[in-house]
């Protein structure tokens, strides 16, 4: 009476024990073969599910089914089985092993009268339904909390699936008041994977999914997480990461209408400024920096029963941070509470799984052993297929082909880094790329010896002149057009991927100049909930709506009538050099990760085509991913938030961060370690300051808080908040892609530009009109008017009114605040003013050492940085045609950050300031009068010795202790107003000559050692004295 199966000799299956030993391997291949064998009806309990219909022409008679025991019902099964022909079509199942690989279901319909999805079994009448129909009930069974996975006291029962001891065969798998799933919902592949997913939650520590774009992750997963029984407790709360504020905004908005719920009860979001949820929310969609920022105050994340770390390909710097402050915080005891599932379309789970292998234990299943057909009572990777239409690829050479377009060829005497030299495209070179295309074998696109015959002479010719990096924005034009007026897949929105701004401007320009019936959207990552939800409106009738996005559009916004997707293939990436300490935006090609994002967002209400504007042989070539944002980004802040959230030596911050999934190089960390001692955040020995500490708690990047900080302490808190707003997010003066109708209407800038030479009063001015013309109700107009973003502006005071409220709590006392209702409101700045002066300070003290000197040239001023680089202001800055009014080492500019842009290094938002501003802030100086020369940090220059000389080194020996007090006692207005106002009154004396000024190329700091360093001054965090202090 035993069954006739492959693993009969691992296993005694009547007997319920193994013959052998057994591997998770093979039990898993076990598992498949019951699912195969077993053909079980919903209710787990009536006859067994009929066979499909023989298919028309069965390959070959069946193998004889093993005998039938004595009316049991196993062999009842498999006889029934046996009697199939293989030809037959199986019953469907959520992912069964006999369905057709060929065959893609139908989605389901996003608008009316759309096409239905292929009906899925249904899984709701009892929980826990496994594969084939059968009940997978399980009891827990208490287990140490060790970190380890957990195991469930189950047996498996012929014709009984999975049981166990438990007597009551119903098991409660939603909570009572958890809303019914709405039919939207149902019809996810998610849903149908719903006991695959709870089941891997429940059971492991860390848990990955990967989702195919629209399966319903994001939207799904935190709602069955959330509405389970026994999984999230309920004073606890579940949060879902996102990346953007645009999804955490969007995806809640959308979870709480398909609950039939107000958005901000059961279900709300958080991001900066704005809490939208109440004390009985059980569902919070958050920015993964509130998640970060919570780690201060709640270090084991106690509120917090389940956290979702949604779209972790992105591998975004407070992602990567977040994942590794969260393993290290595990595996040291601490959150054993917290339940934590990595989500992503195109994550490499094989990674994530290794990187998290100590948590789920030593013995957790490699995620390449779990099959979907599977049903492992630990599962620790679930895939999930999408719902989508088909959508056919295309790539540059079908579109040249469709539309006769070829690149211009360039001259061998072009300029640039990509000059010229195409020297002319030889029969050689069009026969290259005629074998290229042959060999070509991508997924979703036919195969190229069966299409490479297809393109003529001048559409080889083309691709043998594409150029990577270059967007074609006239092709662009002409596909756009293309797919407006011919309708390969019928009607639907268009959506064009752009590398940046720029780009999205002059297409949007050309697209506005043809005349043709587009409605013409744009979309990037600052725009308003309500602008974003114009993207996802329906155009006006005769208007075919068109969409110019950054990337933003890959997984932060799905817009469901997108049919056709234009990808440039171009991506703008961000580098840091941690030797030099400057960044640089770079074109670069997407990765093969980035296209296939892209090309899941057509073919979500119907039939879709996505066009790759590089051609399909180059494909091969790319990156699997981006490279993660932690190794292109400075990373002091990271060090610092290490050091207060976990604490430690240097060395052992380092050694963490070197083991996190991104790995950064340790000169990367060493770097940001020293930037961090420079800026007084740490001592020399390493240790965090109080300074460092106050830094940390303010939600910008480290050399912005500092300067909000010191401008407290200078009493002029409002504009420096506006400031530091504006740095934060971005500049109020948007590149408007309409041209304007009057040309010598003075507007953006130059208008408010008062000669300030500075980007930072600019700002200031635009931010007070702006202000007044809001509280006459006007503000809008006068936006438009002005070329300001009322969205950037909006989030601009709301950062303002924080940073002052931030600050007042913390002791301030200036005349600028009168009352609470006042935080947001900014008197305006007057040139060479005390409060100019202060702020210009404050600046040159926060963003030490960012500062450039300026020398007359014959033409032009050059500008130097202390590492001897040549830098400019970049053409958007009032500075950028700035010419010199005083002799060389008198004038500087400082500037908060610095980018590198092809060829040339360029300063982004400068202020001039002058010599006194220099050396009162430089953190190490020594003046030698006998010789008439001074030394401060990398800087040398002659001197005129005179008063100011006492002068410097007092004010330099009173700022730093008389600040440090401020901070410790946690009471700016300690700082002693009779110092604000000798500072002042030094700071707009007639700036101090350094004649023959240049940099050298060690600071004095390092070059001076023993007795001589009594001679120099430190504008250094001073040390701590004494145990009673220490202790302290």
């Amino acid at each position: 009476d035993k069954m006739s199966a492959p693993w009969a000799g691992f296993y005694d299956f009547w007997g319920n024990s193994t013959k052998k030993p057994l591997s998770a391997q093979s039990f898993l291949g076990i598992l498949e073969d019951l699912e195969d064998a077993f053909p079980m009806p919903e209710n787990g309990d009536g006859p067994p599910a009929a066979p499909a219909a023989p298919a028309a022409a069965p390959a070959a008679a069946p193998a004889a089914a093993p005998a039938p025991s004595k009316g049991g019902r196993c062999g009842e099964v498999l006889a029934a089985r046996a009697g199939a022909s293989k030809g037959a079509a199986p019953a469907p199942a959520a992912a069964g092993k006999g369905a057709s690989k060929g065959a893609a279901p139908a989605p389901a319909a996003a608008g009316k009268g759309a096409a239905q999805p292929a009906a899925y079994p249904s899984h709701a009448a009892k929980p826990h339904a496994a594969p084939g129909g059968g009940q997978h009930l399980f009891e827990k069974k208490k287990v140490a909390d060790d970190g380890h996975m957990r195991a469930d006291a189950a047996a498996f029962v012929p014709g009984q699936g999975l049981v166990t001891e438990a007597k009551d065969a119903e098991v409660k798998s939603r909570r009572a008041s958890a809303p019914e799933m709405s039919a939207a919902s149902k019809r996810m592949p998610t849903y149908e994977k719903k006991d695959w997913i709870i089941a891997g939650i429940r059971h492991n520590v860390v848990s990955i999914i990967s989702g195919d774009t629209g399966c319903g992750k994001s939207t799904l997963i935190p709602q069955l997480v959330c509405d389970a029984e026994n999984l999230v407790p309920d004073d606890k709360v579940v949060v879902c990461t996102q990346p953007r504020r645009v999804a955490a905004i969007t995806l809640a908005e959308y979870v709480a209408k398909d609950r039939r719920q107000e958005l901000g009860d059961e279900v709300g979001y958080q991001i900066r400024f704005i809490n939208k949820f109440c004390e009985s929310t059980r569902l919070i969609y958050a920015t993964t920096a509130i998640v970060l920022r919570r780690l201060h105050s709640e270090p084991t994340l106690d509120s917090i029963g389940c956290l979702i770390i949604d779209e972790v390909h992105e591998r975004d710097v407070y992602t990567d941070f977040l994942l590794l402050l969260l393993k290290e915080a595990m595996l040291n005891g601490r959150m054993p509470h917290l339940k934590v599932v990595l989500m992503s379309a195109t994550v490499k789970a094989e990674d994530f799984a290794n990187y998290f292998g100590n948590v789920n234990g030593q013995t957790a299943l490699k995620p390449e052993s779990l099959r979907l057909g599977s049903y492992p009572a630990t599962p620790r990777r679930v895939k999930i297929p999408g719902r989508m239409f088909p959508v056919e690829d295309f790539y540059f050479e079908d579109a040249c082909e469709w539309v006769s377009f070829s690149p211009p060829e360039r001259s061998g005497k072009g300029k640039g880094k990509k000059g010229g030299r195409d020297e002319g495209v030889t029969e050689d070179k069009i026969d290259a790329v005629y074998q290229a295309i042959q060999k070509v074998d991508t997924p979703q696109v036919r195969p190229g010896k069966d299409r490479a015959d297809d393109y003529s002479e001048k559409t080889l010719k083309a691709c043998a002149l594409w150029r990577e990096c270059e967007v074609y924005i006239d092709l662009v034009e002409e596909l756009v057009y293309y797919f407006h007026k011919s309708e390969p897949k019928g009607d639907g929105a268009i959506l064009i991927f752009l590398p940046g701004w720029g780009d999205i401007a002059k297409t949007y320009m050309r697209l506005y100049k043809s005349g043709e019936n587009y409605k013409l959207i744009t979309l990037h990552s600052l725009m308003t909930p309500e602008q974003q939800h114009e993207a996802f409106e329906r155009p006006p009738e005769g208007f075919r709506k068109v969409v110019l996005s950054t990337n933003i559009a890959e997984a932060s916004v799905t817009i469901d009538d997108v049919v056709y997707v234009i990808d440039t293939g171009v991506r703008k990436e961000r580098s840091y050099d941690a030797g030099t300490g400057v960044s640089a935006l770079d074109a670069k090609m997407v990765t093969k990760a980035n296209a296939i994002q892209r090309r899941g967002r057509a073919g979500r209400c119907q039939e879709g085509l996505v066009v790759h504007l590089f051609p399909s042989f180059k494909f091969k070539d790319f990156e699997q991913f981006p490279i993660p944002q932690m190794l292109s980004s400075s990373m002091e802040e990271v060090v610092l938030q290490s050091k207060v959230i976990h604490g430690g030596s240097n060395s052992e911050i380092s050694s963490m961060l070197t083991n996190s999934m991104a790995a950064p190089q340790p000169k990367a960390v060493d770097a940001a370690v020293q930037l961090l001692k420079d800026m007084n955040c740490l001592t020399r020995a390493g240790e965090l300051t109080v300074l460092g500490k106050a830094v940390a708690a303010i939600p910008v990047q480290p050399n912005v808080a500092k300067f909000l900080l010191i401008a407290a302490a200078f009493r002029c808190i409002k504009p420096a908040a506006c400031v530091a707003a504006f740095l934060s997010i971005k500049s109020p003066f948007q590149q408007s892609v309409n041209e304007s109708s009057d040309k010598n209407k003075v507007t953006g800038k130059d208008y408010f530009n008062k000669g300030f030479c500075s980007d930072h009063l600019t700002n200031i001015q635009a931010y007070v009109e702006w202000r007044r013309e809001t509280l006459r109700g006007r503000g809008d107009d006068f936006c438009d008017e002005q070329g300001l973003s009322p969205e950037t502006l909006d989030m601009a005071f709301m950062m303002v009114q924080q940073f002052v409220s931030f600050m007042v709590d913390a002791g301030y006392d200036g005349d600028d605040v009168t009352g609470e209702g006042d935080y947001g409101e900014v008197d305006p700045v007057k040139k060479a003013s005390d409060a100019d002066a202060l702020l210009k300070a404050a600046m040159v003290a926060g963003f030490m050492p960012n500062l450039c000197v300026l020398y007359r040239g014959q033409r032009s001023p050059y500008w130097y940085l202390d590492s001897n680089e040549e830098v400019s202001a970049f053409r958007g800055s009032v500075n950028a045609e700035y010419q010199m009014g005083l002799t060389d080492g008198e004038e500087w500019m400082v500037f908060s950050d610095s980018m590198k842009m092809g060829r040339f290094n360029s300063i982004m938002d400068s202020s001039l300031v002058f010599s006194p501003f220099v050396l009162l802030f430089a953190n190490a100086l020594m003046i030698d009068e006998k010789k008439n020369e001074i030394r401060f940090d990398k800087w040398y220059a002659y001197i005129q010795p005179g008063p100011w000389i006492k002068e410097l080194l007092y004010l330099r020996s009173k700022v730093i202790p008389s600040f440090k007090d401020a901070i410790e006692s946690r009471d700016l207005s300690s700082f002693p107003r009779d110092l604000v106002q000798r500072m002042t009154d030094f700071l707009r004396q007639r700036p101090i000559r350094l004649d023959k000024i240049e940099a050298v190329a060690r600071s004095i700091d390092e070059e001076v050692t023993g007795a001589a360093r009594k001679h120099m001054s430190f504008f250094e965090w001073p040390e701590d004295v004494g145990e009673e202090e220490e202790e302290q």
